[in-house]
């Protein structure tokens, strides 16, 4: 019988017996009405309250920054030489990128404004008192974890800002006597920030600090319903008690509407901001995010040995102070203006941490040259923002065209030598940069660098070698990078044009290797001429990259090692800028490229 033939009364009973059956199934499986029954009748002592709801704005905040840190996470890559160009990718190319990445680190700090809104209401009102001793620890509890999230969640993007501002912070943390260092080491894997720092920050950030924070989120949320909540802070108003819905709850939905609309206006209009990619040997004036502004100009006026007063003695002593709070203050009283002691301290705590944040500020712009730097560095950002999102590179683009010299210089000619060998390539014959990297003239001067940075720069030590970094120089002995280091601090000309051989008519240098003038080999085969001989010369003499003469000798390495290499150049130790495959070059081409180089001798 079609359903069209039974009277709508019948059917209609028909689907309530099944909506029935359905509903005790589900019931008798996971007891839903009742848990839904128990956070509906929770008891709310003086009536509903927009007050109340600075609890439920965070729980949704948690959701947000949880759901809009799982699509971030879809498409970040984190390590240091995709970071950058992965959260570019989420900002410039995926749908609503740019919108859900400024949700997420708005959310991050909203969410750090209402937990000590929320923790400032408890205070004030004495919400710790009467057997809620447990419930102010694990909220006092929640506060550096979310601190944390938001700290480590900064670094993610790898832009200057991110980079440079954790590492002036961490900076100044490593200068505490005593266990300084030893944070420092921890949070940053080693005595600077790098790809392990990253690592350590992204497993912190999404695995670490999110599930403690759901651990203590639940506690917290047992605690209230067990030992109920405090309520206003009259006793003639606690007497009267209205259940969770639907006045509450009405008000809970009110101030996450307002709250979810803010972040959403400011994620439009306000893109978060994002700028270049980390340069570790830039000059950028690099700041905390705000809500480590206080501590780090604190740090300023302890140097030295003192810097463990604002870092390690005074937060132990608020802390402590926090925490034995609800064991010290025993009396019933909870109106804020007859505990005038408890809301001075707070004051004093409030408006000395807005002072310190907004001399900070007032102290930078009145620095004629930091205010000019902190606006171009803001004007970067901006054009960065704006600038079409270009795919990365695996690897580098090297150009063959050296830059035209300007003006002379006097050196000494064993440093253009090194120089000449080893970075010209890139920083050009006169030291005024190219394409790849950039000029080297007065750049000691103007970022301050020091010999011994320098020698340790050009070296590696404590450097990441990037797809599209300066390879470290591990070939130069002490003496050679030292002369190279006291020749950069006087540069302040341009290097002289009779300096370095002259460039041939295809604009490379170097000369011709013997054997290919003399025909004790044929010429190199296609296959090397467009795809080695960018870096290696058209002959293997050596260029950007070096010499292949000899190369199946140096060390000995077989045929098979040959086109093992050209497969696979990273388990050989070889990096930047040599790719690190040629999937172009059919197994004939490489055969061809193997069985030339091995006539190298």
């Amino acid at each position: 019988m079609r359903d069209l033939d039974i009277p709508p009364q019948i059917a209609g009973e028909r689907r309530v017996r099944i909506m029935g059956t359905v509903s005790n199934w589900v019931e008798e499986r996971t007891g839903i009405s009742r848990l839904i029954s128990f956070l509906r009748d929770e008891p709310i002592p003086g009536g509903a309250r927009l007050a109340y709801a600075l609890g439920g704005a965070l729980l949704f905040l948690f959701v947000l920054q949880a759901a809009t840190g799982i699509v971030l996470a879809l498409y970040y890559v984190p390590s240091a030489d995709h970071a950058h160009a992965s959260v570019a990718y989420i900002h410039k190319v995926v749908p609503m990128g740019g919108i859900i990445r400024g949700l997420h680190v708005y959310g991050s700090s909203a969410m750090i404004i209402l937990l000590l809104a929320h923790l400032l209401r408890a205070y004030l009102f004495g919400a710790y008192k009467d057997r809620r001793e447990l419930l102010w620890i694990v909220g006092l509890l929640t506060v550096p974890v979310v601190i944390g999230l938001a700290f480590t969640g900064h670094l993610l993007p790898w832009d200057q800002a991110a980079y440079f501002g954790t590492k002036v912070l961490m900076g100044e943390i490593g200068e505490v006597p005593g266990v300084g260092r030893i944070v420092r080491r921890v949070f940053l894997g080693g005595p600077d920030v790098t790809t392990l720092t990253l690592s350590r920050f992204f497993v912190l950030h999404v695995f670490l600090l999110p599930l403690l924070l759901v651990i203590l989120v639940a506690v917290h949320l047992y605690l209230i319903r067990r030992v109920g909540r405090a309520g206003p802070y009259q006793p003639e108003e606690t007497a009267r008690v209205e259940p969770y819905y639907p006045g509450q709850l009405f008000k809970d939905m009110l101030v996450v509407f307002l709250v979810f609309m803010a972040l959403l206006v400011l994620a439009v209009r306000v893109p978060a901001e994002l700028g270049p990619q980390a340069d570790p040997a830039s000059d950028f004036l690099g700041r905390p995010p705000w809500y480590l502004l206080p501590l780090y100009q604190l740090l300023q006026y302890f140097p030295d040995k003192l810097a463990i007063i604002p870092t390690v003695i005074l937060p132990v002593i608020i802390l402590i102070g926090f925490f034995l709070l609800p064991f010290l203050d025993r009396r019933p009283e909870r109106h804020p203006l007859r505990r005038p002691i408890a809301v001075s301290v707070m004051a004093v705590l409030l408006v000395g941490s807005v002072s310190l944040g907004v001399v900070l500020k007032l102290s930078d712009a009145a620095d004629p040259e930091m205010s000019a730097r902190f606006r171009a560095q803001k004007q970067e950002t901006q054009a960065f923002l704006r600038a079409s999102f270009i795919p990365q590179e695996i690897g580098r683009s090297v150009p063959i065209m050296m830059s035209p010299v300007k003006s002379p210089l006097v050196a000494g000619e064993r440093v253009l030598k090194i120089y000449f060998a080893n970075c010209a390539h890139c920083h050009g014959a006169d030291g005024l940069g190219g394409p790849v990297a950039p000029a080297l003239v007065k750049i000691a001067q103007t970022r301050k660098l020091s010999r011994q940075f320098i020698i340790d720069y050009v070296a590696g030590h404590n450097r990441d070698v990037l797809p599209g970094s300066m390879p470290r120089f591990k070939q130069l002995a002490a003496e050679d990078l030292a002369a190279l280091a006291d020749w950069l601090l006087a540069l302040d000309k341009p290097i002289a044009a009779g300096a370095s051989e002259p460039a041939s008519a295809s604009g490379t240098t170097g000369t011709v290797p013997t054997g290919a003038q003399a025909g004790a080999y044929p010429p190199p085969p296609p296959a090397f001429v467009t795809t080695c001989a960018l870096c290696h010369g058209s002959y293997g003499e050596g260029k950007i990259g070096p010499p292949l003469i000899g190369v199946a000798l140096k060390p000995r390495r077989s045929r098979e090692d040959l086109l093992s290499m050209l497969e696979d150049s990273r388990q050989y130790g070889l990096k930047d800028p040599m790719p690190a495959h040629f999937p172009t070059l059919s197994s004939e081409q490489r055969q061809q490229i193997v069985d030339w180089l091995l006539l190298l001798k």
